[in-house]
Parts: C-alpha cells; sequence; structure tokens
C-alpha cells in the first residue's frame, strides 16, 4: 500500500481530483478513512455519486480534516491498494478560525512527511491572475513547490481547465515548473485523468 498526499491552495479542486481519480481507477463503492485533529478517527463508505455529492463543496476550508481514500488496483493476481490522502485547503497569512488552522497544521506533517505528493492548482486562477497583470503564484505556492520537488514522486495537476483562462495558465505552469510533471485536469469533466491513474497505478 502507498499514501499520496494530495494538496493545494483553498477551492484548487483537491477533494473533486480525488473523488475524479477514484472514477478513474473504477471505484463505484468509496470507503475512506476520516482523520480528525483531535485523534479521533470514523470509517465511512458511500457509492462514489453520493460521495460527490457530500463531500465536494465550493466554500472555503470545507474539508476540516484528512480524509484517506482507499482505492484498490488490480496488478495482476496481486491485491494492491492505493490510499489517497484529501487535505485541507492552505491560505497565505492568519486564518482566523481556530479549528481551520488546526486542520491547516495537520495537512502540513502530512505533507512533510509524505513520499508522494499530488500538487493541485486551479489553472483557470493563475490564467486570470496573468490576464489581470497580478502574480500568478504567491509566497505559499513557492512553498509548496519547493517541498513538492524533494519527494519521490511528485505530479502536480494544472485543474480546472473547463474554465476560462485555464489554457494560459496551463502554459505558464509548464514554464514555470519545467522540471515537473504538469498535467492540464478537470476535476468536473474528467479531463487528464486517464493519465494522472497511470502515474498513481504505478505507486500501487
Amino acid at each position: 500500500m502507498s499514501d499520496v498526499v494530495v494538496i493545494g491552495r483553498t477551492n484548487a479542486g483537491k477533494t473533486s481530483a480525488c473523488l475524479r481519480l477514484a472514477r478513474a481507477l473504477g471505484v463505484e463503492d468509496l470507503v475512506w478513512m476520516v482523520e480528525r485533529t483531535d485523534g479521533g478517527k470514523e470509517r465511512r463508505r458511500l457509492p462514489i455519486r453520493e460521495a460527490e455529492r457530500w463531500l465536494t463543496s465550493g466554500e472555503p476550508h470545507s474539508t476540516t480534516s484528512l480524509q484517506t481514500l482507499t482505492i484498490p488496483v488490480a496488478r495482476g493476481k496481486v491485491n494492491r491498494s492505493v490510499d489517497i490522502v484529501d487535505s485541507t485547503g492552505l491560505a497565505d497569512g492568519r486564518v482566523g478560525d481556530e479549528r481551520v488552522r488546526r486542520a491547516m497544521g495537520q495537512t502540513l506533517r502530512a505533507l512533510i512527511s509524505a513520499k508522494a505528493v499530488l500538487h493541485v492548482v486551479d489553472a483557470a486562477e493563475v490564467g486570470r491572475s496573468l490576464e489581470a497583470r497580478a502574480a500568478p503564484f504567491h509566497a505559499l505556492d513557492e512553498q509548496l513547490v519547493a517541498i513538492g520537488r524533494t519527494k519521490a514522486f511528485y505530479l502536480v495537476l494544472a485543474n480546472k481547465i473547463d474554465l476560462p483562462f485555464a489554457e494560459r495558465g496551463v502554459a505558464w505552469l509548464r514554464g514555470r515548473l519545467h522540471d515537473a510533471r504538469v498535467i492540464a485536469t478537470s476535476a468536473k469533466t474528467g479531463a487528464g485523468f486517464d493519465e494522472v491513474k497511470r502515474y498513481v497505478w504505478k505507486l500501487a
């Protein structure tokens, strides 16, 4: 079993990306473990369509615990699995909500100890920033990239390519992160996740 920690800024689409990856790997019934910041754990199981409605939200910090999705991967006669660890979105500056601050700390600890990282970036937001001549990347983004590059497995998902300005964002990310693998994805439409699946499948 291998663990893949999914990281990114708030509203980058991390949870949706996790669920879309599970779909790409052929999962119909989702089993996941919620690890709260107080140390408590809870095992849950839902059909993936219901999980998509229940777990995803457009609100910032809707994920406030580590959520580990156990995904079986068929490799010949051997039964293997990959644990996809969905995490709390990270944000610059001081966060007023104590519960969210604890969750972000939990995310950073998981990131530091991880060997495999999927870094979800909102490519449409990057493109919009470029269009407005604003900084497309900030200190937090740079820090996540720097940590990701130290890992044995680091993949950048340039997400939300179904939205305007995303194509420009993807091009910028590929130029800026030329030494990292950048895959253009849409958690909404599923675009790019067959390629993500091939990389993750190798970790099982």
